[in-house]
């Protein structure tokens, strides 16, 4: 029975030890509480707007999420910080526009052989926090860059940016040649893309995708274990899913579970997760003191056609300036604090979040060591989120408006509720693209590619005088506004702002686009090739608290009958 506790001791302790690079906070943490939480980030990859029953799509499964909406506040005018995985992620975790932090030009996001990365001297929310004494955790997909030197380095690692624990990760992403079925990609998948990490270290390559879903779940109900011995000490979780990207999976338990096919699996799937996330804070006794935010990155990848996600109607996607592109499903849930059932239709953004915790948790000493140089693009939604903000206050969008960009490019502006589009580029899905039935034989993606990535110049679509959308009445930019007396004051607020904005944005160092294939993770070198992913801590416990339990059963048993002949 003695042995059986120094085990479970034993492995919280190794487990903590090696997921941990952990140093001083440079101010104590405030005592968890409603008003001070514990906050958990489910971040989904290419969720559209309209891919969720609760967004109105209505081919899709009630799911969990589902009950997350009915406790808690889902946002209609909720947006990324761009329309690719890598810079919308960047922005969302250090608070700023993509153009800021330079990640922007290459391939608009980062690839293996890329030995860029967040810039060093960018302060991540996980940094953040960690400087006012949180414990920090994250699982899933990272995308902000793997290696610098050589191919072990890890100098982009999360590990390295402010996450004391690293569970289950995919530091680049699961893309089409990610696929195991060779459904959608008959020569899958490819190795020198798909791999996944345990911490730091490279453990499946290629990945597999039977049981990655669990693994997640299961680390992330391990580093709640871990937090249960510091009660009153608040935690800030990252839970970066791989769902419902490109290379779309489901394990037997979801695998034609949905009426949409695998697409609709990966959501069930993912959103089981998402259940077993809120069931878990609940059954912990922490709900009541933990946020919980669910959010897609950006909008659908529409070129995969039915594999592509919904936007609802609205126009364009993944990669493009229109909405389809840039709103995103936001549901915010705390029992007790977030109202239950409400719908806000206040513009937000994803940005927002970092400015919200950075002004509730001033820090002067972490101040000190590494000021705020550049301008935060967020503001401070507490208010908004609490359902407690005055109508009499300003719109959100007035205070801070929303930039589009493409790569490097200023696309449009929204502000109070119109938006103002100085350049497009063009799309796949708008209704007469006849690219549709070309790509999308029967509804199949053919490959996985966009009409516009990387938004050169000559593809870009310039118009003077600039579109003017009421994005209100119009959500689907389907009608520009006509009216002179109307659009005219409208196109010059737009200008000066954009004017201001630009003059914001100070030239640095580009991330995107400096490659070398050394850098590129290898397992097993020269082979590539390895599957060493271990049985998951959160498993090992259960396994032994059932053994003590049965211990502790034959104990009880031989006290009251005595030892058996």
């Amino acid at each position: 029975m003695h042995r059986l506790e120094g085990l479970l001791s034993s492995i919280l302790l190794l487990i903590s030890i090696a997921n941990s690079h952990r140093t001083e906070p440079f101010c104590n943490p405030p005592r968890v509480s409603p008003d001070d939480p514990n906050v958990v980030v489910l971040m989904v990859d290419d969720l559209g707007w309209g891919d969720l029953q609760s967004y109105g799509n209505p081919a899709q499964e009630e799911t969990p999420i589902e009950k997350m909406v009915r406790e808690g506040t889902r946002f209609t005018n909720a947006y990324s910080a761009d329309s690719m995985c890598s810079p919308s992620r960047a922005g969302f975790i250090t608070g700023r526009l993509p153009i800021r932090i330079g990640v922007t030009g290459g391939a608009r996001v980062f690839i293996p052989q890329d030995i860029g990365g967040l810039p060093k001297n960018e302060r991540t929310m996980a940094e953040m926090f960690k400087e006012r004494g949180f414990a920090t955790g994250m699982v899933g997909k990272w995308h902000l860059g793997i290696n610098e030197h050589n191919n072990t380095d890890g100098s982009h690692l999360p590990s390295r940016r402010g996450f004391d624990y690293v569970g289950v990760n995919l530091p680049f992403t699961n893309v089409w040649e990610c696929d195991t079925t060779q459904k959608m990609f008959p020569d899958g998948p490819n190795a020198t893309k798909c791999f996944l990490y345990d911490g730091d270290e490279i453990v499946q390559q290629p990945m597999v995708f039977d049981d990655m879903t669990v693994n997640l779940v299961d680390d992330f109900k391990f580093f709640l274990e871990e937090r249960k011995t510091e009660p009153t000490r608040p935690f800030f979780f990252y839970f970066s899913f791989p769902h419902v990207h490109s290379a779309q999976f489901a394990n037997s338990e979801f695998l034609h579970s949905s009426m949409r096919g695998l697409y609709g699996d990966n959501i069930n799937e993912m959103a089981w997760a998402v259940g077993e996330v809120l069931d878990s804070l609940t059954s912990s006794g922490m709900a009541e003191n933990t946020l919980v935010i669910l959010m897609s990155d950006h909008g659908p990848h529409a070129e995969l056609c039915l594999n592509g996600g919904s936007t609802a109607g609205l126009k364009g996607g993944k990669s493009n300036s229109y909405e389809g592109g840039f709103r995103i499903p936001f549901v915010a849930w705390q029992p007790g604090t977030i109202p239950a059932g409400r719908v806000s239709h206040e513009v937000i953004s994803s940005m927002d979040l970092y400015k919200t915790f950075y002004d509730k948790l001033p820090c002067e000493a972490a101040e000190k060591v590494k000021q705020q140089l550049l301008p935060l693009d967020g503001t401070n939604i507490w208010s908004e989120l609490k359902g407690k903000r005055s109508k009499k206050e300003k719109s959100l969008s007035r205070v801070r408006p929303i930039f589009y960009y493409c790569n490097s490019h200023l696309m449009a502006v929204r502000f109070g509720r119109h938006k103002v589009h100085f350049k497009t580029s063009p799309i796949f899905r708008n209704g007469t693209d006849e690219n549709t039935k070309q790509w999308c034989p029967g509804g199949k993606p053919l490959d996985d590619w966009y009409v516009s990535q990387k938004c050169p110049e000559d593809e870009l679509i310039l118009h003077d005088p600039p579109l003017v959308f009421d994005v209100v009445y119009d959500p689907y930019e389907m009608y520009p506004l006509v009216d002179d007396d109307i659009v005219i004051p409208i196109r010059g607020i737009a200008s000066d702002l954009i004017l201001d904005h630009r003059f914001s944005i100070k030239p640095t160092h580009q991330q995107l686009g400096r490659f070398n294939s050394s850098v590129m993770p290898c397992c097993d070198p020269p082979l590539c090739k390895c599957n060493k992913l271990k049985k998951r801590p959160y498993t090992q416990l259960q396994m032994l608290r059932k053994l003590r339990e049965i211990s502790e059963e034959e104990e009880l048993l031989e006290s009251v009958y005595g030892p058996e002949n």
